[in-house]
């Protein structure tokens, strides 16, 4: 009886992946995607406007991001833990959920600490729908296209990121900032019930039925069992702390740690500091309004030319050079950095919007390769934790407390210790902080990408081979 329902759940998944099914659950999540960066960041577009109607410091506007990347990143594991057990689809709708009504609540502050309090709960709703996600499309698309579906899934962060920066500036110039909010909550309901509906896939399914597909056997392609599988250590077990050593174990995921640590920091403060930055006095002195129509626009198309290209031409190079995917990102980053500094710096609009669009576009080739890389190199049953772990990490050192910390180091610079902000002249204080941590923390990722490119392709046929252990 048992062998005939599993029969019919897997015929059943086949018949959609023949058809459009897998196409719509890409469509939902990335929806979900979209979502979850607008959120996020209409604070960002209004953060001038709110500042200024609640009466908040620069630094105090950096507490408040990190809020929401600490608890983000502390209740990563658990979620992820959560994902590689149960129903992913369960968990992404749940997570969905509470980030709506948080981001409703938001609404309604009415000093530093309800703000501060509700986009705490917005980082425990958005923790739990990336990790579940991407083990769940992971196992709707195999692994020669995983790359370039990822970086597609990448795009809807860059259009969400648009969105809520244009929101955001645009209603917080009209005093509106509490209404952006509210118009961005309710989807997120909408979305959720109807990932609650799809169908759970079976795990590793897309890399199995690809395999069957081409008449491929495992054998054939990869390389005699390690020993280390052979002495169990891929075992299938759920010792949470021997999963966690699993993972450490593999040097692409250590790699892919140490990249995500110094690449979530920059991307971190420049996003909750851009707008800011682009309307001081001793910058550009841009209106509310035209810096998030400004900001978002480039963010938006240079996100997706580097996010596109990097999909595209990782699987292109894979072909080719097994550890591409961890070698492109490391490149990019390295390039990055000489481009960022010159746009942190310049006083020329024209100038700044060139360098700062190759940076963007630079940053934004990492998406999908590091999120397929970290599919690639890991046993089905760890996909979810692998990718709660990464991130975990990478929040933690990376970007939790990177707001704060710019927001802080950049009042310290200040030599009337807040009041050039005050008066809208923190350019010059605002470019020396992100300057003297974000410039080195690229030059890092870079070259840690680059070094750690070599062992990918061992890291994979390992995860192949704990794969037919079982």
């Amino acid at each position: 009886m048992e062998k005939k329902a599993a029969s019919q759940y897997v015929s059943v998944v086949k018949v959609d992946k023949r058809s459009s099914f897998p196409r719509y659950v890409f469509s939902l999540f990335f929806a979900i995607s979209f979502l979850n960066y607008l959120d996020r960041n209409i604070f960002t577009g209004a953060s001038n406007a709110i500042a200024k109607d609640l009466h908040l410091s620069l630094d105090q506007i950096g507490y408040i991001a990190s809020a929401f990347l600490i608890i983000y990143t502390l209740a990563t594991i658990p979620l992820g833990l959560w994902a590689d057990r149960a129903p992913r689809k369960n968990i992404v709708a749940l997570c969905v959920t509470i980030w709506s009504i948080a981001t409703t609540f938001t609404a309604f502050a009415g000093g530093f600490l309800f703000l501060f309090c509700s986009r705490m709960v917005l980082g425990i709703g958005e923790a739990g729908y990336f990790p579940a996600g991407t083990a769940l499309m992971s196992d709707y698309f195999h692994r020669a296209r995983r790359a370039r579906i990822m970086s597609i899934w990448g795009v809807a962060q860059y259009m969400g990121i648009f969105v809520g920066f244009v929101l955001g500036g645009i209603l917080g110039g009209m005093g509106l900032w509490r209404e952006a909010f509210l118009f961005a909550s309710i989807p997120g309901l909408f979305v959720a019930f109807l990932t609650w509906r799809i169908r759970e896939p079976r795990r590793n399914q897309a890399d199995e039925e690809e395999d069957l597909l081409h008449g491929i056997e495992a054998s054939a392609v990869i390389t005699p069992p390690p020993a280390a599988i052979e002495s169990g250590k891929w075992e299938q077990i759920r010792g949470v702390l021997t999963q966690f050593r699993q993972l450490l174990h593999i040097k692409t995921i250590v790699i892919l740690m140490i990249i995500q640590i110094f690449a979530f920091f920059v991307l971190s403060v420049n996003v909750t500091y851009l707008p800011l930055y682009l309307q001081q006095v001793d910058t550009f002195h841009l209106s509310q309004q035209f810096t998030g129509i400004y900001s978002g626009g480039v963010i938006v198309i240079a996100g997706l030319v580097g996010n596109v290209s990097g999909g595209y031409a990782a699987d292109l190079l894979q072909r080719r050079y097994a550890g591409a995917r961890i070698l492109i990102c490391g490149i990019c980053f390295l390039v990055s950095a000489p481009v960022f500094t010159v746009a942190i710096f310049t006083r020329n609009f024209p100038l700044f919007s060139i360098f700062f669009f190759l940076t963007v576009a630079l940053l934004a080739v990492y998406n999908g390769p590091s999120t397929a890389a970290t599919q690639d190199v890991v046993p089905s049953w760890l996909r979810s934790l692998a990718v709660a772990f990464t991130l975990f990490i990478g929040h933690l050192l990376g970007d939790a407390f990177a707001p704060a910390l710019i927001g802080v180091l950049a009042t310290n610079l200040d030599p009337t210790h807040g009041q050039h902000f005050a008066q809208n002249l923190a350019g010059q204080d605002l470019s020396l902080a992100i300057a003297v941590t974000c410039v080195p923390a690229l030059l890092l990722a870079g070259v840690a990408g680059i070094v750690g490119a070599r062992w990918m392709k061992k890291d994979v046929e390992t995860a192949i081979q704990a794969e037919l252990a079982q």
